[in-house]
């Protein structure tokens, strides 16, 4: 079984941790680093998107729906980010005990599909951005951005997060000379574009957004933090609210103020407009283009940062189902980047087969299965498995079909999914107002927490009920 401190974290200059849990003394990561990470993996050329979907609502309703989806996430989000701390695990590994050995395995598998396919979708924007400066084949493209970013991915954790680091002022220079150069290059009338503009739903803007951004970001977030400073009982309310809030802002900050760029990009040229780094911008030559071609490049490049994040987590996600096949052998040291470089081709793929053309449907395929999935099993971790387990605990393959299927969230999680996809039938109006996924995703919290309180031990009910010493809690078998 995994010990915390035994796992080599780099081999031969390649990330080979897998799913174990991270060693103590790489454990160090800051709140201010978890901010950059997200805020760079979050922000991206695809991103600007989010102001042609919102396009209608009118500037000023657009800016209260991110701000709506923000509030509506960050909860759920930090919650995620404090787990990462307290228990070095992805939540994948921790949803063993939640939805049994064997479902969590069969999650982990859509999941990691469902990233590939944000790999492929950002995959295509970045292709798009240099095909078109360069006036070259897109398939080349897709091909050698995808190799680049699968290459980062190899390295791991620590040099993405160098990298995020490191290039954040590239992303912000490149984008907003973009942006200046897309206001001083077009007469853009931004009183009339206030108000709404044509039709729309509250419902169906905000089911975009957190599917698009937060909430589907969310079960990823502890992948990353548990790289972070462990948690502590000890720690003052300002440093813990800091940690907490850290990775969902940083996620959503980027999807406010490139969706406002992509909200006037999409007024000048509707349904392309919102990729400025493709945007045509009339009369302007000789250096001025040069400085215009560099920053669309450099935009194209920053697609790496939430890249990353699809195909880490999706290596992640495989190997959770997998780990049983490989335990300590070489091979199995050699399972994470020989799972990165598949699956990567595998996202170059989905690029190639035009993804992009499919986002609206993609997203809603995302949230209906990712939101009731997070839901429960950030219920089922504060109120239980925070408590009663230790990290050893989520590596044993159960025995019984009990463990390996608990049926008692898993069918929770299914009607909230079905819910999701299908509504509720003569009721769909309410989704006008509020969000389907996140409807679906409470039905299915509030069915778990039902059979939870009817079917919990008293043990299980005593220690939910414990204020846990984190300085003193011993996570590791005994």
């Amino acid at each position: 079984m995994p010990e915390e401190d035994s796992d080599n974290v780099i081999m031969d200059g390649f990330e080979v941790i897998g799913v174990n849990p991270i060693p103590k003394k790489e454990r160090n990561m800051t709140s201010w680093k978890f901010f950059i990470f997200w805020a760079m993996a979050s922000g991206a050329a695809l991103v600007p998107i989010a102001g042609e979907k919102l396009y209608n609502m009118g500037l000023i309703y657009a800016i209260i729906a991110i701000l709506l989806a923000t509030g509506i996430g960050l909860i759920p989000a930090g919650l995620i980010s404090d787990m990462g701390r307290q228990i070095p695990v992805p939540s994948l590994v921790v949803a063993r005990k939640t939805y049994g050995y064997m479902s969590s395995g069969g999650y982990s598998l859509i999941f990691t599909f469902l990233n590939l396919g944000y790999f492929g979708l950002n995959d295509s924007v970045g292709a798009l951005i240099i095909s078109s400066l360069t006036h070259t084949s897109i398939i080349d493209w897709y091909i050698i951005m995808g190799g680049i970013q699968i290459l980062l991915v190899l390295l791991g954790a620590r040099w993405l997060e160098y990298f995020f680091r490191y290039t954040a002022p590239l992303l912000i220079i490149s984008f907003g000379i973009l942006t200046y150069f897309l206001f001083t290059t077009y007469r853009i009338n931004t009183a009339s574009l206030l108000s709404p503009i044509g039709p729309f739903t509250w419902g169906a803007a905000l089911d975009f957004l957190l599917g698009f951004s937060i909430l589907a970001w969310t079960y990823k977030i502890s992948t990353q933090t548990r790289f972070g400073v462990p948690f502590s009982g000890r720690e003052k309310v300002k440093t813990r609210a800091g940690y907490f809030v850290a990775s969902p802002l940083g996620i959503m900050l980027p999807v406010l103020l490139m969706g406002i760029v992509g909200f006037f990009g999409n007024s000048v040229d509707p349904g392309t407009g919102w990729n400025v780094a493709v945007l045509a911008f009339p009369g302007i030559h000789g250096i001025n283009r040069i400085i215009i071609i560099i920053a669309a490049v450099l935009l194209a490049l920053s697609l790496i940062h939430p890249n990353a994040m699809n195909l880490y987590p999706a290596t992640a996600d495989l190997l959770t189902s997998l780990q049983p096949l490989f335990g300590k052998s070489v091979y199995g040291k050699w399972a994470q980047p020989v799972a990165t470089l598949l699956l990567g081709i595998g996202g170059i793929v989905l690029a190639i087969a035009g993804i992009l053309a499919r986002i609206s449907s993609f997203i809603d395929i995302l949230e209906a299965i990712i939101f009731p999935f997070t839901f429960i099993l950030i219920f089922d971790w504060f109120m239980r498995l925070r408590h009663t387990t230790k990290i050893n605990d989520y590596y044993k393959i159960p025995r019984t079909l009990k463990n390996n299927v608990r049926s008692g969230a898993l069918i929770p999680a299914i009607i909230g999914t079905v819910i999701a996809i299908f509504g509720i039938g003569p009721y769909d109006y309410i989704f006008a107002y509020f969000p389907e996924a996140l409807f679906g995703s409470l039905v299915g919290l509030l069915i778990y927490a039902v059979i939870y309180h009817f079917s919990a031990s008293e043990t299980e009910k005593h220690d939910s009920e414990k204020k846990v010493d984190y300085d003193k809690f011993d996570m590791e078998s005994e």
